[in-house]
């Protein structure tokens, strides 16, 4: 197959970009939650809410990770319906990542209350990984479309194969 090994370095790339996008979300909400202390040793801040600004970023790594997964497994398999799942979603993805990578850019030149100046650099790094993301959806398309052919053409081969075989062996 063909376009194969395009999908599985595409696959696996995914993969390290979702990694990569998790870490970065923990970094930014480890900063995020931080509650300042005064001078006095006393919380300076009560935590009142549980979620941040960047929390699709932590979806994103989940189900990058996962259809990751299913075109690296679809292609070693030969299984079409695991390298089109992979297709569909990376045909999603392509728009909620930029949708996602200019929200992203948006948050970051928004400075919230209790944001310190560290944070800003976690959401661009969020933003260069899911233009990333980006990128890597539009070939992962393109491979994946590429895939999906070559195995319809390999079944049909496989099929003519037998079928001249069992022509050959009835008399």
């Amino acid at each position: 197959m063909k376009s194969g090994g395009g999908v599985l370095c595409i696959s696996v790339l995914q993969m390290v970009v979702g990694l990569a996008l998790l870490g970065i979300y923990e970094a930014y909400k480890k900063e995020f939650f931080r509650v300042s202390r005064g001078d006095s040793g006393q919380p300076g801040a009560v935590l009142t809410t549980t979620s941040t600004p960047m929390d699709l970023i932590f979806f994103l790594s989940i189900l990058n990770n996962i259809f990751a997964f299913f075109g690296l497994a679809g292609v070693i398999n030969s299984q079409k319906e695991l390298v089109t799942s992979f297709f569909a979603y990376n045909i999603v993805q392509i728009v909620l990542s930029f949708h996602l990578f200019v929200d992203v850019c948006v948050d970051a030149s928004i400075k919230l209350p209790r944001e310190s100046g560290v944070n800003s650099s976690y959401e661009k790094a969020g933003a260069v990984f899911v233009f990333f993301n980006f990128m890597l959806s539009i070939g992962a398309t393109v491979f994946a479309v590429q895939a999906v052919g070559e195995m319809k053409e390999k079944t049909r081969e496989e099929y003519n194969r037998l079928s001249t075989v069992l022509d050959d062996a009835l008399p």
